[in-house]
Order: structure tokens, then sequence, then C-alpha cells
């Protein structure tokens, strides 16, 4: 399950707002707030361009997009 409190915190630790994640992944905000509160899915291929972007870890993945 999606962490989305993990995730804007991780998007502020690397000096980023969630507009320029967005604009990173090629996707409008509205349609990344849509994913992050759960109306829409998060493709692999987005996961993979935020992970590049952001530089996060196996561990923060885990955390991030696949909790429990």
């Amino acid at each position: 399950m999606f962490q989305k409190n993990e995730f804007k915190a991780e998007v502020v630790r690397r000096g980023l707002t969630l507009e320029k994640v967005a604009v990173q992944m090629g996707i409008d905000a509205a349609t990344l707030h849509r994913k992050m509160n759960g109306s829409s899915d998060f493709y692999r291929s987005e996961i993979e361009k935020i992970i590049e972007m952001m530089g996060l870890s196996g561990d923060d993945v885990l955390r991030i997009f696949f909790a429990a």
C-alpha cells in the first residue's frame, strides 16, 4: 500500500515539490495527486522514474510503495 506521508516527506527531504515531481514524471500535478490519494495506481514505469529522480534506496521503495 502506498504511503502518502512517507512519499511527501521524501520529496521535501530531497528539496523537491510535488509539482516538480509530476513534471519530471511527465504527468499533470492533478494526476500525481490522484495517484497519491489512491484514486489511480502508479504504473511501474512511473515508480521507476521516481526512484531514479529521487535516488531512492530499495528500503525507501518498499517503505513508500509496498508497505503492509
